[in-house]
């Protein structure tokens, strides 16, 4: 991993992939209109790495050496790209890993929680991270439309079971939200929550800051409950990106019962 990060850093002319990915535009009811699509090259890696490193440096008050957002993880990953058609800026991004059980020791999630013992028997897992979206379009329908986009890739092309991955929120200067979120999830029935534990727990405090009005989740906690999902009681405290992080794990098969696709695949060109 550390070889080829090395060469990406000193050449971005050669393509990451030769597989064969699909390009998808299509009209939302606003004003905008988005594209989405798969990484291909290196160079589109980089404006990738790029954005997160924009994101995170606004959402978490950080700095990223060159300005990217780079790591081991990103050479095998499938990137998924959000894009505004007119200017054709990154608006949303995410990456997709397909695991099997035993593998589980070399995802992202392993790194936070005890994951390998209770998952190793579980086969086609994918992991999905570094979700970003800009803010300008937080509010509207572009993390949706993401999301919509990548079910066919996560249950027909990697044939996945199962989704993990770590969700986020800030936690320095945003002590109030993360206060609620934390006791929202402790709130949640047995089937909304998993026994996941963290590698270094943290229970966030209430404080005098603390309001009903931050009583609101983070929008990517709420889209994976709608997807029946099932998200941890305890948080990881990620000391570098001043965030909690909460492990979620989806059975795909919840996914497909649900079917939010239904009132949604308008936004899906075939």
């Amino acid at each position: 991993m550390l070889a080829k990060l090395n060469q990406y850093r000193q050449n971005l002319s050669f393509p990451l992939s030769k597989k064969n990915h699909t390009k998808y535009d299509f009209k939302t009811t606003t004003k905008t209109e988005y594209s989405f699509e798969w990484v291909e090259n290196l160079k589109q890696l980089k404006e990738v790495q790029q954005f997160r490193a924009e994101q995170f440096a606004n959402q978490f008050g950080l700095q990223f050496e060159h300005g990217l957002d780079q790591d081991v993880y990103d050479f095998g990953c499938e990137h998924a790209v959000l894009r505004d058609k007119a200017s054709g800026e990154i608006v949303a991004y995410t990456r997709l890993k397909l695991f099997q059980g035993h593998e589980l020791a070399q995802s992202y999630s392993a790194s936070e929680f005890a994951i390998e013992e209770q998952l190793k028997h579980l086969n086609n897992i994918v992991e999905i991270g570094r979700t970003c979206v800009h803010p300008r379009h937080r509010a509207g329908k572009a993390l949706s439309i993401l999301w919509l986009n990548l079910v066919p890739k996560v249950l027909w092309s990697m044939k996945a079971r199962y989704l993990i991955g770590c969700v986020s929120v800030r936690l320095e200067g945003n002590e109030a939200r993360a206060y609620h979120t934390h006791q929202y999830i402790q709130q949640l029935s047995e089937q909304q929550r998993c026994s996941i534990a963290s590698k270094q727990a943290y229970i966030p405090q209430a404080s005098e800051m603390t309001s009903l009005k931050q009583g609101r989740i983070p929008k990517l906690f709420d889209i994976y409950l709608k997807m029946q999902g099932k998200l941890s009681t305890e948080a990881y405290y990620d000391q570098e990106f001043n965030c909690l992080d909460y492990f979620v794990f989806v059975e795909m098969n919840q996914v497909l019962k649900k079917m939010v696709l239904k009132k949604n695949t308008r936004h899906i060109v075939e």
